[in-house]
């Protein structure tokens, strides 16, 4: 008896060193670097193992303890079953907990994202206003400085020689004056484009420029995009204006720049002493018989193997005629045939005609027919064309 007492007792202290170690107290909290889930869950796991107390098969009489653990099992059976309901009561928490921390962190994890492409939208937003920015100073400089100069002109008072004589008209009534110099400016710089686009438009004549016998002479140089250009390349050239607003900023700028009428200009040139004649947008602003001066004198002032480009609206498209009829100082459209006529009239023989700045895509009609293609040559064709003509190496006699 002595003896079934003694592992009775032996029995009963390691259950309740196994109860202790499986129920810690509850201020002691181990050093761990699991997260807080794994830990809950590894504690919950630990206690598992002690619901039902066992023997481990190594211990000193553990056949006699296991018989006295079967025999006394009434003992603890209540508080087993207690214990296994609390812990799984307690995982059930725990996949409660995991869930919502699993929730709160993927919605952690969609407001940082959204305030990332907020962030990111707003640098957009931000490099598209600088963009503007750099783009709108420029732009109002030039405006700023045209009003300058208009202020400079009224200050200064009417020049001898720059105000055309007023003629009479058939009705006794006084022919009207040309528009101001500076409204014709704040004109260009409103419709007629910015100088980057038209700087790109310009930059494929530059080729054509090159390797020619003798300076070019851009008339109607306007802003000078042209001009930069050939100085870009080291192709001498030098500009004719008649805007005495746009010549001083050309001439501010360093470029070579003469005011006054492009054809008067030309005339005084020494004949074959040009490599090159431009007038971009110009021939418009004329009549027929001041197109024809201007051709005859080109074709005189030319050196063999010079060049002459005259670029104009091409009047084939009626998209581009809002453009030519928006300028108020334009007087008609040019045909392109008319003035290659013009400009075989006046002595060149080697002409041929360009069509430039077609539109994009979108502003066409898509060609599913023949007569869908038609329709775009007639109504969104080119806007522009170009007049090239060569002077031939040796001088017809």
């Amino acid at each position: 008896m002595a003896s079934q007492r003694d592992l009775t007792g032996e029995l009963v202290e390691e259950i309740r060193a196994a109860v202790a170690e499986a129920s810690p107290a509850p201020s002691v909290r181990p050093a761990t670097d699991l997260p807080e889930g794994e830990e809950v869950r590894v504690t919950l796991n630990r206690a598992l193992q002690y619901v039902t107390p066992t023997i481990p098969s190594r211990a000193r009489l553990s056949r006699a303890k296991r018989f006295l653990l079967r025999a006394l099992r009434f003992l603890w059976r209540d508080q087993a079953s207690f214990n296994a309901l609390l812990l799984e009561a307690s995982r059930s928490l725990a996949d409660l907990l995991d869930a919502a921390s699993g929730r709160v962190q993927g919605a952690l994890n969609a407001e940082r994202d959204a305030r990332e492409r907020r962030f990111g939208r707003f640098e957009e937003e931000l490099e598209r206003m600088e963009t503007v920015t750099e783009r709108a100073i420029p732009e109002w400089e030039r405006r700023s400085a045209i009003q300058d100069a208009r202020l400079a002109i009224l200050e200064a008072g009417p020049r001898s020689g720059t105000t055309p004589p007023v003629s009479r008209e058939a009705g006794g009534h006084d022919a009207p004056l040309p528009l101001p110099a500076g409204v014709y400016s704040l004109f260009e710089e409103r419709f007629r484009g910015s100088p980057q686009d038209i700087t790109e438009k310009q930059r494929s004549y530059v080729p054509l420029l090159r390797g020619l016998p003798g300076p070019v002479l851009d008339i109607g140089c306007g802003r000078g995009e042209l001009l930069r250009l050939l100085a870009d390349e080291s192709i001498p050239a030098s500009g004719v204006e008649l805007n005495p607003i746009a010549a001083s900023a050309c001439r501010e700028e360093g470029l070579s720049i003469e005011e006054g009428d492009g054809i008067a200009v030309l005339s005084r040139k020494t004949d074959g002493s040009l490599g090159g004649v431009v007038a971009l947008q110009v021939v418009e602003h004329w009549s027929a018989e001041a197109i024809f001066a201007f051709l005859r004198e080109a074709r005189r002032k030319l050196a063999p193997g010079g060049l002459l480009i005259a670029e104009t609206v091409n009047t084939d498209s009626l998209s581009s005629l809002k453009a030519f009829f928006l300028d108020p100082s334009h007087v008609r459209p040019v045909p392109a045939d008319a003035l290659r006529f013009l400009a075989q009239a006046a002595g060149f023989t080697d002409t041929r005609i360009e069509y430039r700045a077609p539109l994009p895509e979108r502003e066409r009609l898509e060609e599913i027919s023949e007569n869908d293609a038609k329709l775009n040559r007639l109504l969104f064709g080119p806007q522009d064309y170009a007049l090239i003509v060569r002077v031939p190496e040796e001088r017809e006699p």
